[in-house]
């Protein structure tokens, strides 16, 4: 729905979700959405969100309208103190106040814009623009973050939590996307065999895979798999690694490589990884971008990125974890799992898991999402349930 169409809805049965995070969390988004449209069917419910990812958030099932917030737009008004510039463009994108402001991000800009928008703030700011206090579920989202214990309720659920809602025990999808690609990459979709997506990148540099273990990982898949096919996938940022990931490729494998880093629009790269049976790649947004769309993902989480917190949400992915908190070097053949994954993602199983690492398969439930390790029971342990109830 376009802002227009916004604006033509009564005031009575409207709500906002403020989600202004990266990529990554704008879809572990998806899950409350669900689960507040599983609530409460006929509630008109808006998101704002950042505006280049604005065409994504507008493929969330249960998403009526979406507000783009130009970040980078109110950072200069705050620089010149241009309060009346500030006023007049909330009255463009909000014309009238929503009811109820749902507000996911402990940061004072999403703060400033849920009071802005809504009389009633569920979330951070709900006891006042200028308040501390914090809800349980805040409260504890702010304490899993700084301790980065064993805390086994993922964030999306936790955002659930912070809504008043329970996950709805099923796993969302992006509605399908659809967007032309450029006539290479749309040939890539058409190729027989099993087409792996790889996230050359990532938001934050130390939980990157480097281009040499890349380069090993793409090179054992094509040898072990004779009619696979290889995109790569990541920003304009990235583009550079792709072409040296390509460059360090023999010609025969360079033959059976696509490379699309930053070559593709949000709506593209989703359609792209809509053909894709695997993506592959660090805690980054593309990851969680093909697990929305239905392809199967395999994580690898160094660094602080945590599986049982930001895995990929859904049944049968799989997240191989670093131990404590260390980026493995890249350097040496031994600390990064690659034989080991692709024997994994071509079979369903692998014989071992390299010292340093465990592995870990997803799963979904009434409490959300959850991860067993692999040669464990799939049964969840009782942690979850024991947060649910405690925090209501």
């Amino acid at each position: 729905m376009s802002i227009s169409g916004i604006e033509q809805q009564s005031a009575a049965g409207r709500a906002l979700i403020i989600q202004l995070a990266r990529l990554g969390d704008l879809l572990q988004t998806m899950p409350a959405v669900l689960a507040l449209k599983a609530r409460e069917p006929n509630i008109s419910l808006d998101l704002l969100a950042a505006a280049p990812l604005a065409p994504v958030a507008s493929l969330i099932p249960g998403v009526d309208g979406v507000i783009p917030w130009d970040g980078q737009q109110w950072r200069e008004w705050a620089r010149l103190d241009a309060v009346a510039s500030a006023d007049a463009a909330i009255g463009r994108l909000v014309p009238r106040a929503y009811e109820l402001v749902y507000n996911l991000n402990n940061h004072p800009r999403a703060v400033l814009a849920a009071h802005l928008c809504g009389r009633r703030i569920i979330g951070p700011g709900q006891g006042g623009p200028l308040s501390t206090d914090l809800s349980p579920w805040a409260a504890y989202l702010r304490q899993v973050a700084a301790t980065r214990g064993e805390n086994r309720v993922h964030l999306a659920d936790a955002w659930c939590g912070l809504c008043g809602v329970r996950p709805s025990g099923l796993v969302p999808r992006l509605a399908g996307p659809k967007a032309e690609l450029p006539a290479d990459l749309a040939g890539f979709g058409e190729t027989g065999g099993l087409r792996v997506a790889v996230v050359v990148g990532a938001g934050s540099p130390e939980r990157r895979v480097s281009h040499e273990v890349w380069v090993r990982w793409i090179t054992g898949f094509l040898r072990e798999c004779s009619e696979g096919a290889i995109v790569l996938v990541g920003s304009a940022a990235e583009h550079e690694g792709g072409l040296a990931i390509e460059a360090a490729l023999s010609p025969l494998a360079r033959s059976r490589v696509w490379n699309a880093t930053g070559r593709t629009s949000l709506p593209q790269l989703a359609a792209l990884l809509a053909s894709c049976h695997w993506v592959i790649g660090g805690d980054t947004g593309p990851l969680h971008l093909g697990a929305a769309v239905g392809a199967r993902a395999m994580g690898w989480y160094v660094a602080r990125a945590r599986v049982h917190e930001t895995g990929p949400y859904g049944e049968g992915h799989w997240v191989w974890q670093a131990d404590g908190l260390r980026v493995p070097d890249p350097t040496s053949r031994e600390p990064w799992p690659v034989e080991d994954s692709i024997e994994l993602l071509l079979k369903g199983a692998c014989a071992h898991v390299p010292a340093g690492w465990s592995l870990w398969r997803s799963h979904v439930d009434r409490w959300g999402a959850y991860f067993t390790e692999a040669g464990a029971s799939p049964d969840p342990d009782s942690s979850r349930e024991v947060v649910w109830r405690q925090l209501g």
